[in-house]
């Protein structure tokens, strides 16, 4: 009933394998962020800090020819996360929060960073782990400032690399004391960008993805691409905190002038053991007469990164879970890794296998016997009902598994186990131990 056993290696293994973790490499170092326009910290100081936030935003204004500072003092951009608790409103203020975690494990790619006479532009990334509550996540923020650009795009991921499940995630990035260049008292208005240009809010309830910052002759705008992104302010006051983020968006005035603070806040998706969720946001700096040039930009940056595909995976960047590692579409985007035996047994009817007599499967442990293949469960390993995808041109079927036909058997290399996988679509029908 079985064909005989079938050892195959495929040629192209070790260059995928280059390419998945190439994506992920993170072997730079932190960097000062200043491309004449806008920068971040004095100049002279790297522009990341421990929590993975840029330290105080400055931008360059001609004439004078001089640094604003975008925030009092020499704040750095503040950040909160929110975890569990009861989440049934978009917006809340429940479970457990952690203002500014500190990142460990932190690390830096600055391989697409590039530094010429002290100006720098590029795409600056920085990884960390952090900790909210008894919650473990990874963070990962990447900053991407063009060589003539008066904005910086960032993109912000977070993973679950907790034993269980995460509930009610919430970001919110902003400060806590707002400023520009002398002026203390500004006037923060809560709208949207349409088609390049900013709206104000009709009504208070309504939600504000941008929200723009200004001192009379200078202004600041911050705003996200995410549904559910909202913008807050409130009056500033003495802590380590930031008051507009215990501020609920859909309360907050469409416009005031106060000395105050202001945050974007977006809610993401529950995240499963080892599921991510990203969002971008920008935040521009610029006089009041280039502030209309400055929208219209962000606004054909949005449109150029709603068309990206970094990895060439055929998901755009906006829709893709892990758009710097090949995902799948039939797979949500981004499939668990996971290494399968090349050598394999086939049959024509289900769950027919005797696990007692397949000594020499499970026998196998040398990397050379494996290749490395996707799953779409929610979890690192498969069960029943997942599907199994493999390293060749990432389609179902697969030459990996000859024919459309009847099923295979191969072992899983890290958990000592036999899938049955249906040869059609790739779906694992059964499982079973090695003795």
């Amino acid at each position: 009933m079985f064909s005989q056993i079938i050892i195959k290696h495929f040629l192209f293994y070790l260059f995928l394998l280059f390419s998945l973790f190439s994506f992920g490499q993170y072997n730079g170092s932190n960097q000062v962020i200043n491309n004449g326009n806008m920068r971040f910290g004095n100049g002279t100081q790297l522009s990341l800090n421990s929590s993975g936030n840029f330290l105080q935003p400055f931008y360059f204004i001609n004439p004078p020819g001089t640094w604003r500072n975008l925030t009092y003092a020499s704040l750095p951009l503040f950040s909160k996360l929110g975890v569990e608790g009861d989440g049934s409103g978009e917006w809340n203020f429940n479970g457990s929060l952690a203002s500014n975690p500190v990142m460990s494990n932190q690390v830096f790619d600055s391989s697409n960073f590039t530094i010429n006479s002290g100006i720098g532009s590029g795409v600056l990334k920085v990884k960390g782990d952090i900790t909210v509550g008894s919650v473990q996540l990874e963070l990962i923020n990447s900053y991407s400032l063009g060589l003539d650009q008066k904005f910086i795009e960032v993109t912000t991921t977070i993973k679950n690399i907790s034993s269980s499940s995460v509930s009610n995630v919430r970001y919110w990035i902003g400060t806590s004391h707002d400023f520009i260049g002398n002026v203390d008292n500004l006037t923060k208005t809560r709208g949207n960008l349409v088609n390049g240009v900013f709206e104000e809010l009709t009504a208070i309830n309504q939600r504000s993805t941008a929200l723009k910052i200004n001192s009379g002759d200078e202004a600041v705008l911050f705003f996200t691409t995410s549904t559910s992104g909202n913008t807050s302010h409130a009056e500033f006051s003495f802590g380590n905190d930031n008051p507009s983020t215990i501020n609920n968006p859909d309360t907050a005035a469409i416009t005031v002038t106060n000395d105050g603070s202001y945050s974007l806040f977006v809610r993401l998706n529950d995240l499963a053991v080892g599921q991510s969720g990203s969002f971008v946001w920008y935040y521009a700096a610029a006089t009041l007469a280039e502030l209309d040039e400055i929208f219209l930009e962000v606004s054909e940056a949005v449109d150029e990164v709603d068309s990206q595909d970094m990895d060439l995976d055929g998901i755009f960047d906006q829709d893709d879970a892990c758009p710097n590692t090949a995902g799948v579409s039939a797979l949500n985007g981004c499939p668990w890794p996971i290494y399968i035996g090349n050598n394999y047994k086939s049959t024509t009817v289900s769950n027919t296998i005797d696990i007692t007599n397949e000594e020499y499967l499970c026998s196998l442990t040398a990397s050379g016997y494996y290749n490395l293949a996707y799953h779409s469960g929610s979890s690192p390993e498969p069960s029943v009902g997942d599907y199994l995808i493999f390293n060749n041109k990432y389609a179902f079927p697969n030459v990996y598994v000859f024919g459309s036909d009847g099923f295979a058997f191969m072992k899983l290399k890290d958990y000592n186990k036999i899938v049955e996988v249906q040869k059609t679509n790739g779906r694992i029908v059964a499982i079973y131990t090695c003795q």
